[in-house]
């Protein structure tokens, strides 16, 4: 059995705690995965470096926001069990999600310049993937890539002579990505 290969996955949130007493979690997540993650049978977590795959309990997923959601592991069943993951990372794959043919009507987008209403210049646009129907831009920042959901709610302004994308991000969203 092949170990799985973290740059096959892509990172879209945190279990923040535990919720009740039976294993139920808060997570928060990027906006604009509700489709996905209620599609998946299943999320890796980050542990020790590694990725391991908990299947989602039978009551499924349930969104309290739109970046933050109650669900359950069907292997967790107290909250005690649950505290060890509190903080870890949790991972969808890229490969399968990914709508490759939509991505063409966004790779105008490739090198475009990104600018955050709060930290200024972010960096280049490396890649752009639809992930069922939600794009994501990567950005590079650094020795970092950034992901940013591709909404029309974080967009300020598109300078199409400077090549220059305009955005402001949710608080905290970039910071994800830094740590």
């Amino acid at each position: 059995m092949n170990p799985l290969d973290i740059q096959d996955f892509f990172s879209i949130g945190t279990i923040i705690k535990p919720h009740g007493l039976k294993g139920s979690m808060i997570i928060e997540v990027e906006e604009g995965f509700e489709d996905v993650l209620t599609e998946s049978d299943y999320l890796l977590v980050e542990i020790e470096g590694g990725l391991v795959p908990f299947f989602i309990s039978d009551e499924g997923i349930n969104f309290r926001t739109s970046t933050t959601l109650c669900l359950a592991f069907d292997e967790i069943d107290t909250a005690e069990k649950l505290r060890p993951y509190c903080g870890c990372k949790i991972y969808l794959r890229k490969e399968g999600t990914i709508e490759q043919d939509s991505n063409e009507e966004f790779s105008e987008l490739m090198g475009v310049t990104v600018l955050d209403k709060m930290r200024g210049k972010l960096g280049k646009i490396i890649r752009v993937d639809n992930f069922s129907g939600n794009v994501v831009l990567t950005i590079e920042y650094g020795p970092h890539e950034i992901l940013i959901p591709f909404s029309e709610r974080l967009i300020i302004q598109f300078d199409e002579v400077k090549q220059e994308l305009h955005l402001d991000c949710p608080e905290g969203l970039i910071d994800l990505y830094l740590e």
